[in-house]
């Protein structure tokens, strides 16, 4: 087992009082993947004495932020201070590190749980869900210090259950569910902060994930036994109440109906026979999910005592962009204001601090809108029951590797001191606010590590294990169950729908589930439980949330993209991006990134277009997939018998008579979806090949092909095709010539804005003028090489100027689409190509 991450407990947005609290101890942990990987993951602590802790005061003065620091004892993990303030620190152990932040506050006023109910589950060893702990403390005058902070998990309060035959209390606070609770009955857990009254109450439900529930058909029918060859979506119901049953199922159908009706979302429509489409509603205690970020403070108003008001997370993009910042970028570079910010002439104060900023990327308003971006408090966690969240806590956050050493002191022109604050800017750099992934705090360490792992032991896996359909012993829920071993038709076709409206979205869990919310609200309201103390602050959501059907569709059929191994082609950063330096083409197979497509080692920026992989797919006259492995057979004549079914067996007499070739490709998608670059050697593809016979009876034909014997076996599910041709009987790949030889002359992208540092927001991005070459009647869907893709800039490229995959446009690409046929039904690329193929009629008429 090899070191995955480094976690520290009980977080890494910590507070802490000069008085009335026990002290603030701290644990650094290392988490290994377990043996078998199936189980989850192992949690170890450091051993007392081998970890650092580096602490740096941000809003000291130049020259002063290394005085007055917070200490960390190694022998008892201890923090003492002696002063109020906000404080950075990076924590490390051997080569990984975790960056983290320490408010010191004189003391505590109140507390209160940060959940009105929680959901955890039956588990006879790990304990799931950690509750919310929230904190008034003292108002520091010039301490910068928030008045409401997150002190879950830090020992202040003393979590005990009412009977422990029903709940077990983890020593970090998380909640194991020992036996289930029945509907309306929850189990109760009190919690005791010593010195500030009695004891609080939570309701508590325990739900056995395991348990078999209930699964409906939507699209197909059928043996479920028998679901292994087709491609079987699953939708599932987060922060769905009983009530909203109705709804859940209306949203179901409909995006079934229109993903495999409409003209917009093929390549679906054409493929339906290949598809299955199933339900499973669960219903949640509370409708919307948790806010990980927290809400700047908007226009509040008191009514009849309730107070209420409405904000954008935090950090937001609405401020700022072009050649500005956006707010999200400045929090990035500079992190969040102090509470009462009132500095002056900000942008020479933060060069002077080493942080790394462009002053004429920030104006006076943009300032302005910064020192607002504040909350006054934070938001409850809502009880839903897969336990997702939208953007994620500051408290929450990643290792990483190759911690930076603290200078010996503030110098000014220290190319040391520059190093250590960017480290510690880090914190400020968090996930979107838009992300909607499995809350930490419902998901436990040893179970759940982040979204781009698979995590096979979660409760969300555990769920879909269990499905099956009503009155059937059938284990459906395996087709979704990832196994990096093998090719799986299903692997990331679930579509979790989150009964919320704020916009929110996310293909995670290793691409094995895609979730996203019902609208694309960008601000929430919120209410606070009393008017006059403003501490606890809750979502305030309509009782029914307005469902934005045609983005629900989009999404779904966007997102199960990157389950076909589709990559993101809209940009969201400008600049290339580290990632750019690969020299591995590790991306989805419709990008690729610089560090491989570049031309040898040229210097400006060029590519060579031998090397872009989907430039390589060929026009395909007509297809078919083998049933069964080839055999080499002699007779009735010597040649590889494949076996293809009876459906389209006019076509291949008419080839046979035609005497027209042949090609075979054998099945070559990797267990996570990867097509490209296609194997082209001669155990995986042969050429020239020509039908000896045609065998309609056994539904097979024969290939024959001079000085070829034995040939390769080919595997069941591989593909026979004949190649579209011009009239010069040459085989026509999906780049049209007259492109292919403009990027062969020139080795740039087709963009006709040559920007690559600033990122491109429009939905088509139109090629340069090729000679000689008539492009189709929206240019943008030209088949070529255009930079910015991946969410960013420069040095990511794509296939085309417009596609479902890079936001905006309502349809794929020819080459996603062209993937996805491959992928689910290769008999289809001829339909494919005579309705979609994006030529205008200039260059049709060549291909004659």
């Amino acid at each position: 087992m090899t070191d995955l991450d480094l976690l520290l407990f009980p977080h890494c947005d910590l507070h802490m009082a000069l008085s009335g609290t026990p002290p603030l101890v701290l644990t650094l942990a290392t988490r290994k993947e377990a043996t078998p990987a199936t189980n989850g993951f192992v949690v170890t602590a450091v051993p007392s004495g081998q970890c650092e802790f580096d602490f740096f005061a941000p809003f000291n003065a130049k020259e002063h932020r290394f005085e007055g620091l917070p200490t960390f004892d190694k022998a008892t993990g201890r923090v003492t201070a002696t002063t109020p303030g906000v404080f950075l620190f990076q924590a490390h152990f051997g080569n990984q590190y975790l960056v983290g932040r320490l408010q010191v506050h004189r003391s505590v006023v109140g507390w209160w749980f940060g959940n009105d109910s929680v959901t955890t589950a039956l588990d006879a060893t790990v304990a799931h869900t950690q509750p919310s702990l929230y904190a008034k403390f003292s108002d520091d005058a010039g301490a910068g210090t928030d008045l409401i902070g997150d002190i879950t998990g830090h020992g202040y309060v003393q979590l005990v259950p009412a009977d422990t035959r029903q709940l077990v209390v983890s020593p970090t606070g998380r909640v194991r569910g020992v036996l289930p609770t029945q509907p309306g009955t929850p189990w109760v857990l009190s919690g005791l902060f010593p010195g500030l009254g009695g004891a609080q109450l939570l309701d508590v439900w325990v739900t056995d994930y395991t348990a078999q529930h209930a699964l409906t058909w939507e699209l197909g029918g059928g043996d479920p036994a028998a679901l292994g060859d087709k491609h079987n979506v699953l939708f599932l119901a987060e922060g769905f109440r009983e009530q909203d049953r109705a709804k859940f199922d209306e949203i179901v159908t409909r995006t079934v109906h229109e993903m495999f009706e409409k003209p917009a979302h093929e390549p679906y429509g054409m493929l339906r026979a290949s598809f299955n489409a199933f339900k499973a509603f669960t219903p949640s205690q509370q409708h919307t999910v948790t806010c990980g970020f927290r809400v700047s403070a908007g226009e509040e108003t008191v009514e009849a005592g309730r107070a209420t008001g409405s904000g954008y997370p935090i950090p937001t993009k609405r401020i700022g962009g072009g050649t500005l910042y956006t707010l999200e970028e400045l929090v990035r570079r500079v992190g969040l204001p102090m509470r009462g910010d009132s500095r002056s002439n900000l942008p020479a104060t933060w060069q002077d601090q080493d942080l790394d900023i462009d002053p004429h990327k920030i104006t006076e308003d943009l300032v302005k809108a910064w020192k607002a971006h504040q909350s006054v408090g934070i938001l409850h966690a809502r009880d839903t029951f897969f336990g997702f969240h939208l953007g994620n806590r500051l408290a929450d956050r990643a290792s990483g590797t190759g911690p930076v050493p603290k200078p010996p002191d503030d110098a000014r022109h220290s190319a040391a001191v520059t190093a250590f604050v960017a480290r510690l800017q880090e914190f400020y750099q968090n996930e979107p606010t838009r992300n909607l992934t499995l809350d930490p705090r419902r998901h436990p360490p040893e179970l759940y590590l982040d979204g781009s792992h698979v995590n096979p032991a979660n409760t969300l896996l555990r769920f879909v294990g269990g499905l099956k359909p009503t009155g059937s012993t059938a284990p459906v829920g395996a087709q979704w169950l990832p196994d990096g071993s093998r090719f799986q038709p299903s692997r990331g076709l679930i579509a979790l729908i989150v009964n919320d409206g704020l916009i929110g979205g996310t293909n995670l869990n290793g691409r094995t589930v895609t979730a996203q919310t019902m609208n694309r609200l960008p601000q929430l309201s919120y209410v606070y439980a009393n008017a006059t103390d403003k501490r606890e602050q809750r979502r305030d959501p309509p009782p029914d949330i307005e469902v934005d059907f045609d983005d629900i569709v989009q999404t779904v059929a966007h997102e199960f993209g990157h389950s076909f191994n589709l990559s993101d082609e809209y940009e969201e950063f400008d600049g290339d991006g580290t990632d750019a330096k690969q020299s591995a083409d590790l991306f989805g197979d419709n990008v690729s990134v610089l560090g491989f497509l570049r031309a040898g080692d040229d210097p400006d920026r060029h590519i060579d277009p031998a090397k872009v992989k989907w430039l390589q797919l060929p026009r395909i006259r007509s297809a078919a997939v083998l049933l069964t492995d080839s055999v080499n057979v002699t007779s009735p004549v010597q040649g590889i018998k494949i076996t293809i079914g009876s459906r389209n067996i006019a076509e291949w007499q008419l080839a046979q008579k035609l005497f027209t070739e042949v090609r075979l490709r054998n099945f070559g998608i990797a267990p996570f979806g990867r097509q490209l670059p296609l194997d082209v050697g001669a155990a995986h593809y042969l050429e020239g090949l020509i039908v000896g016979r045609v065998l309609p009876a056994e539904g097979a034909i024969i290939l024959t092909r001079a000085g070829t014997a034995p040939f390769p076996t080919f595997v069941k599910g591989s593909i026979a095709f004949v190649p579209l041709k011009d009239n010069q009987h040459q085989p026509l790949l999906v780049v049209e010539p007259d492109v292919l030889k403009y990027l062969r002359d020139h080795r740039d992208p087709l963009n006709q804005n040559p920007d690559h540092v600033q990122r491109n927001d429009k939905e088509d991005d139109n090629p340069v003028d090729i000679p000689d070459f008539s492009p189709p009647c929206k240019s943008a869907r030209t088949i070529g090489i255009f930079e910015g893709g991946a969410t960013f800039a420069g040095a990511h490229y794509r296939p085309t100027g417009r596609c479902k995959m890079r936001r905006g446009s309502t349809d794929f690409c020819h080459v996603c689409a062209w993937l996805i046929v491959n992928r689910v039904d290769p008999t289809f690329h001829a339909l494919l190509d005579r309705k979609f193929y994006p030529e205008s009629k200039k260059e049709a008429k060549k291909h004659e």
